[in-house]
């Protein structure tokens, strides 16, 4: 899977293929974006138990900057669970968001690369980290306890834009936006799923 984003840096080479040849803008990617849908993605609530008995502590949480929330393996593309959602979310990038950032013919579509979940008790947050291996981030809200604080921030430029998700929440942006997420205050788990994108043919 070739990440055009990535070899249009590569060198110049790959850079004049990729721009020149392929007309792909590859500047657009990058450009600041924040967009919000509301869509039923269908999950089974179980899977996420069931894989957090059978994975109590991932890599993830034992990383030195990691917060005490559960998150799952970056993994999930594996699981059969995931494959529909997976679907599901990669039609809307190739509909809805390359439209919006690209002539909707060019070249290229947008895959997820990885994708994971989180589970969020109460009092729980995350610190404020981007995504840099990736072009586009993402997160679904599938279990939220609503108007209960955890809301989102986004660092875009000049501005930092909050969200307070609610059930069925998509949020769309560009990995390289730092974000973080404010202690959760709801009584039951908050369950987020999050993936990241690339570019590619």
């Amino acid at each position: 899977m070739i990440d055009i984003f990535k070899y249009s840096k590569k060198n110049k080479i790959y850079q004049f293929i990729i721009t020149k040849i392929l007309r792909i803008n590859v500047q657009l990617l990058s450009k600041p974006l924040f967009l919000k849908y509301n869509v039923p993605l269908e999950f089974n609530e179980e899977f996420f138990y069931a894989y957090k008995r059978k994975y109590p502590l991932t890599k993830w949480m034992t990383m030195k900057e990691s917060d005490q929330l559960y998150q799952s393996n970056h993994d999930l593309n594996n699981f059969s669970e995931m494959k529909e959602p997976v679907k599901t979310l990669e039609k809307i990038l190739n509909t809805e968001i390359k439209k919006k950032i690209l002539k909707i013919k060019m070249l290229g579509r947008f895959k997820i690369k990885n994708i994971w979940f989180v589970i969020q008790k109460e009092n729980e947050g995350h610190h404020s980290h981007n995504h840099p291996k990736s072009v586009l981030s993402g997160v679904y809200y599938f279990k939220i306890d609503n108007n209960s604080g955890g809301e989102v921030n986004l660092e875009l430029e000049n501005k930092t834009i909050k969200h307070a998700p609610h059930k069925n929440d998509l949020l769309i942006f560009n990995s390289n936006v730092y974000h973080s997420v404010n202690p959760y205050l709801g009584k039951n788990d908050r369950i987020s799923i999050a993936w990241d994108a690339i570019y590619t043919f």
